[in-house]
C-alpha cells in the first residue's frame, strides 16, 4: 500500500536531500509518495505544521523554537542538512562600508526568520540601528529573486545560501562579505532543523521514521555520489556545474549528511532565544526535541570528496 507523505520548504530550493531521494525514487521504493511544499517563511512553516499542512518541514532552529516556546504543539526530529551557519552576507557591490548600510533596504525570507536575526545581530554590533537605519523588506516568495531584486536596487543585501552567493559574484550583482561568524561575534547554533507535530508523531510514528530515515539515506549516497549531488542542485537552482561546485564550496563546511543534531549548538541556540527575548524562559533540550527520532552516531564523512 502507497503511503502519501507531505514534506516542507521554506523555499523552491530548500529541502535539497528530500527533494533529491523523491526525483532518484528512493521514496517510491519504499512505498512512500512525498510531496514537496512550499511554505514560505520559518514562523509560516512551524504553523503549517502544526495545522497539518505538511507532516514535516525544515525550518531555521531560531523561529522553530521561538514557535516551541509560544506554544505551538511541535517538536524538533532531526537536523536538516545545514546543521551549521551555511548562509553569508551579499551586498551591492556599492555597499563598501558599514556606514554605507544606514537608509538602505535590507532584506529576509520573513520576519523572525534566522537571516532576519543574524542580519540584526550584525548590523548593530557594526554600529547600524537595524531598527531605525534599515528598513527591513521580508521577501516570502520573493526570496528566490533576490539577486534580481539587489541589481534592481529594491534592496542592498540579506543573508543568502552559496549558491546565491556564487551565482551573484559571477554575475557582477553582489559583493560576498563572509560568514556570520566572521562578521560579528554571533553564537554557532544548530542552524536548520526538521520539525513535525505532537499529533502527527502520535498518529504516525513509523512513517516519519521511515521518512526521516530515507533522507538519511539519501544524505549518504549523496555524499557518495559527488557529481550526481551537483549535477542535481544545478539543476534546481539552474546554474551551471561551475557555479554550483563555488557555492558547496562556501557551504560544506557547516554541512552534515546523518540527521544528527548538534547539542552543544542546540543549547547555544536555546541560549540565543531567551537572550534575545523570543522564549519567555530558557526552554529544555527535553520540551523541544523528540529523541527516539535521532540515529545513532556514525563516523564523520569525507565531505571533501563533495568540492
Amino acid at each position: 500500500m502507497t503511503r502519501s507523505f507531505r514534506y516542507g520548504a521554506v523555499t523552491k530550493h530548500a529541502a535539497v536531500l528530500a527533494r533529491f531521494g523523491a526525483e532518484a525514487g528512493f521514496f517510491a521504493r519504499e512505498g512512500i509518495t512525498l510531496t514537496i511544499e512550499n511554505v514560505y517563511g520559518g514562523p509560516e512553516m512551524s504553523a503549517a505544521v502544526e495545522r497539518g499542512e505538511v507532516d514535516v518541514g525544515e525550518v531555521g532552529t531560531p523561529p522553530g523554537l521561538t514557535a516551541i516556546g509560544q506554544g505551538r504543539r511541535i517538536r524538533i526530529v532531526g537536523s536538516a542538512l545545514d546543521r551549521g551557519l551555511a548562509f553569508f552576507l551579499i551586498a551591492h557591490p556599492e555597499i563598501r562600508d558599514w556606514p554605507d548600510f544606514r537608509g538602505k533596504t535590507v532584506a529576509a525570507l520573513s520576519k523572525g526568520s534566522c537571516g532576519y536575526w543574524y542580519l540584526r545581530d550584525i548590523l548593530a554590533q557594526h554600529g547600524v540601528d537595524p531598527d531605525r537605519d534599515v528598513t527591513f523588506r521580508h521577501l516570502g516568495a520573493e526570496f528566490d529573486r533576490q539577486l534580481d531584486l539587489i541589481a534592481a536596487g529594491e534592496i542592498v543585501a540579506l543573508l543568502a545560501g552559496g549558491t546565491y552567493v556564487a551565482l551573484g559574484e559571477q554575475q557582477g550583482i553582489v559583493r560576498n562579505w563572509g560568514g556570520p561568524q566572521t562578521l560579528a561575534d554571533v553564537p554557532s547554533i544548530q542552524w536548520s532543523i526538521q520539525i513535525a507535530s505532537e499529533a502527527f508523531i502520535a498518529r504516525e510514528p513509523e512513517l516519519l521514521r521511515d521518512v526521516l530515515e530515507i533522507v538519511r539515506r539519501t544524505g549518504h549516497y549523496v555524499r557518495d555520489n559527488p557529481d550526481e549531488w551537483r549535477a542535481f542542485v544545478a539543476r534546481l537552482f539552474d546554474v551551471s556545474d561551475e557555479i554550483e561546485a563555488r557555492s558547496i564550496g562556501y557551504e560544506l563546511p557547516y554541512l552534515h549528511f546523518d540527521g544528527q543534531i548538534d547539542g552543544p549548538g542546540l543549547e547555544r541556540a536555546l541560549d540565543l532565544q531567551y537572550r534575545i527575548g523570543s522564549t519567555e524562559r530558557r526552554l529544555s533540550v527535553d520540551e523541544v526535541v523528540d529523541l527516539r527520532y535521532q540515529p545513532a552516531p556514525t563516523p564523520a564523512p569525507a565531505l571533501r570528496a563533495i568540492a
